[in-house]
């Protein structure tokens, strides 16, 4: 037990690094955005699974919230190695992941392996239960067929979340270019609209957002 608690320990430590590694910077369409405090990945997670909390008792299909609550702690985590790309535009050695399946595919390549090697040193039963939580999430999209209610669920939060945090941007300045914000919305929905309690929930934030597109 106790070599296994020294592997917990180490791993704690590394996750300062997802507290550190702030989302949208520098990204395509936010290069000159002059935005006061920009979030993290861990604070984007926190939000995530808060709003699971809130939603999954509304939600059409059943979820293991216990399961969601999971996979939505450890689903940005690979990140630290594998870097966070714009969904939207391709940048950097990524990018352009939301509408352009080989971009996916790339990115899909580079977290896996991203989560193959950060969640390695955690003890035995960790590591394969966090890969596994991480692939099942990831699969949401690259085996849509296949995939589970705790990762569509997740899946949905994520884009939901991302697309509340640039409303929270956005609301004094009120410069949401209307081209952005037409791909966000059809990012959002594509992932969300599948239940009808996530369907209306969209469509609350659709409604708030409409109020800051630049014409």
């Amino acid at each position: 037990m106790q070599e296994n608690l020294i592997k917990i320990l180490q791993f704690t430590h590394e996750l300062q690094k997802v507290k550190n590694l702030l989302r949208f910077k520098g990204m395509p369409g936010w290069e000159n955005e002059n935005i006061e405090r920009w979030d993290s990945v861990a604070e984007h997670s926190y939000r995530m699974a808060l709003l699971a909390v809130m939603i999954s008792p509304y939600i059409q299909e059943r979820v293991s919230l216990e399961k969601v609550l999971k996979m939505i702690l450890i689903h940005d985590i690979v990140e630290i190695t594998a870097l966070d790309y714009s969904p939207m535009a391709s940048h950097g050695n990524g990018g352009g992941h939301a509408f352009d399946n080989n971009a996916f595919t790339e990115k899909y390549k580079r977290e896996m392996n991203s989560a193959r090697h950060i969640f390695k040193d955690l003890p035995e039963d960790l590591s394969n239960e966090f890969i596994n939580l991480f692939t099942e999430y990831i699969s949401t999209k690259a085996d849509k067929d296949n995939s589970t209610a705790e990762g569509r669920f997740a899946y949905a939060l994520d884009k939901i979340e991302a697309t509340i945090q640039i409303i929270d941007w956005r609301k004094d300045s009120k410069n949401w270019p209307e081209e952005g914000f037409n791909k966000s919305m059809i990012y959002m929905h594509e992932w969300s609209d599948y239940d009808l309690t996530l369907k209306s929930f969209t469509n609350l934030v659709e409604q708030e957002a409409k109020n800051l597109i630049l014409k």
